[in-house]
């Protein structure tokens, strides 16, 4: 009789551990990262995070990556070239459920990077968000104005310089560069659609004297925060 009680009692402690195990699985904290290639010297890139390359396939010239989830913590980060060279070498730390962009771009001839968090709150209603960069290799400061607008939605942005997302309304918007100094317009975009809920990341890319794939330009990308 006593060893049927001893069993019964064993049982229930060993259901009660292992309850309490699973109720206690530990779960990794992971925020995520993506790559945004405006680099035209780069020929390409990739990145290492902590030594080990992240994508199968190289991210050409303006071409952007998927986000990928990383374990929270400080992470080393390098950039490779399509040669396998590493172009930066730096490091970012990653904080639980935040989403970060690392933008290979080009100042002076010089190949350059820029890490920022992103802030997907979504817009309400029938409006969007933009955010503008200024990475365009040798174009002076800049001022950004939409529609035609006399005063400026972005102002004196110089390369490398990024702004926040920004409110605005949906429909056919396009806009235009204008040096800051002299307000002579070196760039107008055509129009394109902006639909409601998005976000749109437009940066100024490319060389002033240029007039193939790296010509001056504004290059937008779009998303609904997933990607």
């Amino acid at each position: 009789m006593k060893s049927i009680i001893y069993s019964a009692l064993f049982l229930i402690v060993c259901t009660i551990f292992l309850s309490s195990c699973t109720g206690n699985t530990v779960k990794e904290s992971t925020g995520r990262m993506r790559i945004i290639n405006a680099s035209y010297l780069s020929g390409g890139i990739n990145i290492d995070v902590d030594y080990k390359p992240v994508y199968a396939t190289i991210t050409e010239y303006l071409n952007y990556s998927l986000y990928r989830d990383y374990i929270a913590g400080k992470r080393k980060l390098q950039i490779k070239n399509a040669a396998g060279n590493v172009i930066i070498d730096t490091a970012i730390t990653i904080v639980q459920s935040e989403s970060y962009t690392v933008v290979a771009y080009d100042s002076m001839n010089t190949i350059l990077c820029k890490i920022f968090k992103e802030n997907y709150l979504t817009p309400k209603g029938s409006t969007c968000k933009v955010r503008f960069l200024h990475l365009s290799n040798d174009a002076p400061t800049v001022n950004i104005h939409k529609d035609g607008d006399l005063i400026p939605t972005f102002s004196n942005y110089s390369n490398g310089e990024y702004s926040e997302y920004y409110i605005y309304g949906i429909g056919a918007t396009y806009f235009s560069v204008k040096d800051s100094a002299t307000g002579s317009t070196i760039y107008t975009q055509s129009p394109f659609a902006m639909e409601a809920g998005y976000f749109y990341t437009m940066y100024l890319k490319g060389n002033t004297t240029s007039t193939g794939i790296d010509s001056l330009g504004l290059f937008v990308i779009s998303n609904n925060g997933e990607y």
